[in-house]
């Protein structure tokens, strides 16, 4: 029996060793998402005016055709420039500076915007000048004195000085201004008659008009030596970005408007549902702009977005939520438009052209006006054009009477062709329109139409493209274009009909 008992005992054990359960394998853990902490983006150098006042240790401050009040970090040297010019605190002065809008550094802090006054340009008391009516971008920096009287600009490489005895014109080689540098210019005009010219950083007051500007100025010429007060002008390029623009991106229409005053509405349509954000914008280049979303109803916010800017397109790849950098799943391009969507409808009509075959080159002298506005262009994106050279015919591309600049910059190679630029014709002058890259002339007229402006025809090396105007300009980049039977569409109108041109003329004035 114990025989018996071994053999189907020993089975039973073997089978319950075999059954073991194996060995578990450890659970590895997701890694930790990355977290990248970032400041706020730095935009130095805005500038800002509108009205000012102090009291309490509060500053405020409201710009001009603006109805928000910012908190004003009001730093000692402002303080003193504020107490100099007004009698009593709270007094409204009128003021220009350079500054910035930032987010608050306490989050506790009651304002979803602070701003901070780097350097003041100028301050007076309110109905002392012209204050917000004053033009600011016709001029690089102008100085007075009145003891004797004198008045003195510089702007377009010309600086215009007169005093009670002659007004006296000279051409300025170099006037690159620097806010935060002492500044030379050492000039002659015509008649030999020297001029030297010193600008710095400096506080100077008027009390008696109660005015105060923020450099000093000295002047040595054949008529005597004059002391002043001084400011400079304000690029113009903000308005690069002011308007609407709309991306759609699967299913989601997002409206980013960018208010002349430095406000924002950025607001998300997702499956009708509506999301509105508020805030400011700021920039000091012509390629990139700073959004700041600081409210969504009654919560507040502290969103970056970082805009680079091609042509009239706005594009953004991460946002900064409260200094976590989050990269956004794909980016976003926003599409300048004509009108705020669903608030204004642009009407588009085609108006009926007939067209005669024309032959138009270049004239063989220069067209003030056309250089003016290419000058203008360069200064505007705050470019030297240093020995760049330009040439130019005239033809009204939208039916409205006025002919349009078409300039060609020298800027060639027999690849790639030239740089194009279209400037629209207006009563007085002309406002820039489009930039067009890689160019080979001759450019045809086409016979189609888009927003009232008639399309363009190139030569590529697959053939003739068309160039459509879309509400706002024509296409920055040629390379992508559908090739089209120039005998289809051409009007018989050709523009730099000779092809590459060979007169040339310099773009400063």
């Amino acid at each position: 029996m114990r025989f018996s008992f071994l053999l189907f005992t020993t089975p039973l054990f073997l089978i319950a060793c075999s059954s073991a359960p194996p060995p578990v394998a450890p659970i590895e853990k997701a890694p930790a998402p990355i977290i990248v902490k970032k400041d706020f983006s730095k935009v130095l150098e805005g500038n800002f005016r509108g009205q000012f006042s102090f009291g309490d240790g509060k500053g405020y401050f409201k710009a001009c055709d603006a109805n928000k009040e910012f908190s004003v970090d009001a730093n000692f040297a402002l303080r003193n420039v504020y107490e100099q010019i007004a009698s009593t605190p709270y007094t409204p002065v009128y003021i220009e500076f350079a500054g910035e809008v930032t987010f608050p550094k306490n989050k506790s802090e009651k304002s979803d915007a602070i701003m901070r006054v780097d350097r003041v340009h100028h301050m007076a008391l309110a109905k002392a000048s012209l204050q917000c009516a004053k033009p600011i971008d016709t001029f690089l920096f102008k100085a007075n004195g009145d003891d004797p009287y004198w008045r003195l600009s510089i702007d377009n490489h010309q600086l215009f000085f007169s005093t009670k005895a002659s007004n006296q014109a000279y051409e300025v080689d170099d006037s690159d201004f620097r806010t935060t540098q002492i500044n030379s210019i050492t000039t002659t005009n015509k008649k030999g008659q020297r001029l030297k010219l010193k600008i710095q950083p400096g506080h100077c007051y008027d009390l008696k008009n109660k005015e105060y500007w923020g450099y000093t100025t000295q002047v040595e010429s054949i008529w005597g030596e004059y002391s002043g007060c001084g400011e400079p002008g304000w690029p113009i390029e903000d308005q690069l970005f002011t308007g609407y623009y709309l991306n759609n991106n699967n299913g989601t229409t997002t409206n980013l408007t960018l208010n002349p005053n430095y406000t924002v509405e950025y607001k998300e349509t997702i499956n009708g549902k509506e999301t509105l954000k508020t805030g400011f914008w700021k920039t000091n280049s012509p390629q990139r702009v700073v959004v700041m979303l600081t409210q969504q109803a009654d919560k507040k916010l502290r969103e970056e977005l970082v805009f680079k800017r091609e042509g009239l397109t706005l594009n953004v790849e991460e946002v900064n939520q409260s200094n976590i950098l989050t990269q956004l799943e794909q980016p976003l391009m926003f599409n300048k438009m004509n009108a705020k969507e669903g608030v204004e409808v642009v009407k588009v009509n085609r108006i009926n052209r007939e067209f005669s075959a024309q032959r138009i080159s270049p004239d063989a002298e220069i067209d003030v006006d056309i250089q003016k506005a290419v000058n203008d262009y360069f200064k505007i994106h705050r470019t030297d054009p240093k020995d760049t050279k330009f040439t130019a015919v005239k033809y009204d591309l939208n039916g409205n009477g006025i002919d349009e600049a078409i300039v060609v910059l020298d800027w060639c190679s027999k690849k790639n062709g030239c740089e194009v630029l279209i400037f629209e014709g207006r009563k007085e002058g002309y406002r820039f329109s489009s930039r067009i890259s890689r160019v080979h002339t001759p450019i045809i007229i086409s016979q189609n139409q888009h927003y009232l402006w008639q399309s363009l025809l190139i030569k590529k090396k697959a053939g003739w493209s068309q160039l459509n105007f879309d509400g706002l300009s024509y296409p920055i980049h040629t390379r992508d274009l559908e090739v089209v039977n120039k005998a289809d569409h051409s009007t018989g109108v050709v523009l730099f009909n000779q092809g590459k041109p060979t007169t040339w003329f310099p773009i400063k004035m």
